[in-house]
């Protein structure tokens, strides 16, 4: 039966039959006289259970915005299990902002060389910087003012504020969204800037006086725990008495799923070229995938198969000479939006040619591969080459500054 309604005046309708009673009946339940309704009976379900059920983290056991700022941004697109390792080291190596800021870009990259997403790392930098120089190295805790410091958006000034200083500011995250739009049988794609607007109107409306950041924190750990995207543990929710999705059976339809989008794939030769005990890498350059990072010297560009023509493109690459160049694996990488195929070749350089290239103020000498920031591949690779060249002690490396490489090598 057709509801005479346009698909934007249905944008918001329940997941249930089409019918104008059910359209009416949606648009009912998305006036803001009935969010104010839910909102103390669903904030008076939530808080108990995050009480009861939420996961020991160290960013929860305390209220300093520089340790829960920290916490934020290398939670984004992360998982907890994998940040708090991280989190710890890092602020053992950095206990205040003051001693972020300080540091020089490279010590960050190192601490967060295998996290991901290292522009998170930049940020984290110049955000410190600011806050030292603009604001004394007192980190601040208002919502509005922490929107205006490098790589803070409105979510994570929203979890700052509402954790470390009780600003009753709503959070929405990707959990919260999927948690909002069961709640109240929103049939939408919650990526569109249209429905972020209305559920971040929702949120704000639904965020309590009291206990703010607590509640925030739950609406996380309800969506990452027990809302989750495939299978939703409604037996084991706090508040499915009051989810429309759920009443009407339409828990695993909504929110509406985005198209699958098809994964790219990259292709690559890398090298771990050996000089006695030494092993060559080079600086990548300081924007687009991995930037800034120290990865093997590699070949995106046409990436070469054999060995003969992968010694001629190292040799190019390198502006020297590499031999007994041989193919030894090829590995996949999956990244979040791609996937690398690498080719991982061997080579040798003589001493003549790596002290030619410290000669020209290309390069230094470091003890380890892990006094340098590397991506996982990198190390993956590592790992590899040395499984194949049996007995080889620890390694030496020659580090090459980009701008030896910008003429010869196109990045992706």
């Amino acid at each position: 039966m057709s509801t005479g309604l346009t698909d934007r005046q249905s944008a918001f309708a329940f997941a249930g039959p089409i019918s104008t009673m059910a359209a009416m009946k949606a648009r009912r339940v998305m006036q803001p006289k009935y969010v104010k309704m839910l909102k103390q009976s669903f904030t008076a379900l939530l808080l108990p259970w995050f009480d009861a059920n939420n996961r020991p983290m160290p960013w929860r056991n305390t209220r300093d915005p520089y340790a829960i700022w920290v916490s934020e941004i290398m939670l984004q697109q992360t998982q907890v299990a994998t940040v708090i390792p991280y989190f710890e080291r890092f602020l053992r190596r950095f206990p205040t902002v003051a001693d972020l800021a300080a540091a020089p870009p490279d010590d960050v990259l190192t601490l967060w060389a295998g996290l991901g997403y290292y522009r998170r790392a930049k940020h984290i930098h110049n955000c410190a910087c600011t806050v030292v120089n603009v604001y004394g190295g007192v980190f601040p805790t208002d919502a509005a003012a922490l929107q205006t410091l490098p790589g803070i958006g409105r979510y994570t000034a929203a979890a700052i504020a509402s954790i470390a200083a009780d600003q009753s500011v709503a959070v929405l995250d990707g959990n919260v969204k999927r948690v909002l739009a069961r709640l109240l049988a929103m049939r939408v794609d919650v990526s569109q800037p249209a429905a972020e607007a209305r559920l971040w109107d929702i949120a704000e409306n639904l965020v309590p006086p009291a206990r703010p950041g607590d509640y925030n924190q739950a609406m996380m750990e309800l969506g990452a725990t027990v809302c989750l995207p495939q299978k939703p543990h409604c037996d084991a929710c706090p508040v499915r008495s009051l989810c429309r999705a759920a009443a009407i059976g339409r828990q695993h339809e909504i929110p509406r799923r985005r198209p699958t989008r098809v994964t790219p794939t990259l292709h690559c030769a890398a090298a771990a070229i050996r000089c006695g005990k030494r092993w060559l890498l080079v600086q990548r350059p300081h924007e687009g995938l991995w930037n800034g990072l120290w990865e093997l010297p590699t070949v995106w560009n046409a990436p070469p198969s054999g060995a003969k023509a992968a010694q001629k493109a190292f040799c190019t690459l390198l502006a020297g000479k590499v031999v007994k160049v041989r193919p030894i694996t090829t590995l996949q990488h999956q990244l979040t939006h791609r996937l690398i195929n690498c080719t991982l070749f061997t080579g040798e350089m003589t001493a003549a040619q790596a002290k030619a290239q410290v000669q020209a103020g290309r390069g230094r000498w470091v003890s380890r591969a892990d006094e340098l920031p590397t991506s996982r591949l990198t190390v993956k690779l590592i790992a590899a080459a040395k499984d194949g060249q049996k007995g080889m002690p620890p390694s030496r490396l020659t580090v090459l500054a980009p701008s030896a490489l910008g003429r010869v090598l196109t990045w992706p």
